[in-house]
């Protein structure tokens, strides 16, 4: 670890703006492992009496939406404004 810091930082990389990128790309890949824990959480077969029921279901999906959404839109906004810099 004391060797990659050592390279970012001989690269010329800010800590936080590398901060900034992966959590810009946790967010792009959130929605990729949302899904199957939704599809699982309302499958009866797999979960029994524990599955969700219809209103539960409705509501991830709604959340699902969202957070797709939201990881769309979270590298072009991050490119537009320059991570928040002004």
């Amino acid at each position: 670890m004391l060797v990659l810091s050592l390279l970012v930082v001989a690269i010329g990389l800010r800590p936080l703006q590398l901060v900034n990128v992966s959590v810009i790309f946790g967010m792009t890949i959130m929605p990729l492992t949302y899904y199957p824990i939704l599809k699982v959480a309302a499958d009866k077969n797999i979960m029994g009496k524990h599955a969700n029921n219809r209103v539960v279901t409705i509501i991830g999906t709604i959340f699902l939406v969202l957070i797709t959404v939201a990881g769309v839109a979270a590298a072009p906004l991050m490119i537009v404004t320059h991570s928040g810099r002004p």
